[in-house]
């Protein structure tokens, strides 16, 4: 989104969006953004090698948020479920049904 901003002609229009965007949105957010720290950067190494040597590729930015959920003990929610099991994670598809 901030790229998406700074990309607009240089105005006041563009300075409106960036102000609201950082005064109104990336509060909403502040301590729920999870960082690609070193755990993580671990976590990138091992499952791009276990995707790898079972055949299966992941991509750079599927392999990112991989390595993030990895570190922190999360499972991944989304509905292109494979390059994440390519990785071996637990993958949740919310688009699925689970139910009777």
């Amino acid at each position: 989104m901030r790229f998406g901003i700074a990309a607009l002609p240089v105005g006041k229009r563009r300075e409106r969006l960036r102000d609201r965007f950082e005064h109104e949105v990336v509060g909403q957010f502040l301590g729920r953004i999870l960082a690609f720290d070193e755990p993580a950067t671990s976590a990138y190494v091992d499952l791009r090698a276990r995707a790898r040597a079972a055949g299966r590729g992941i991509g750079d930015f599927d392999a990112l948020i991989a390595a993030i959920a990895t570190a922190c003990g999360h499972a991944v929610a989304t509905r292109d479920t494979s390059p994440f099991e390519a990785a071996g994670l637990v993958v949740i598809n919310p688009f699925e049904s689970t139910g009777p």
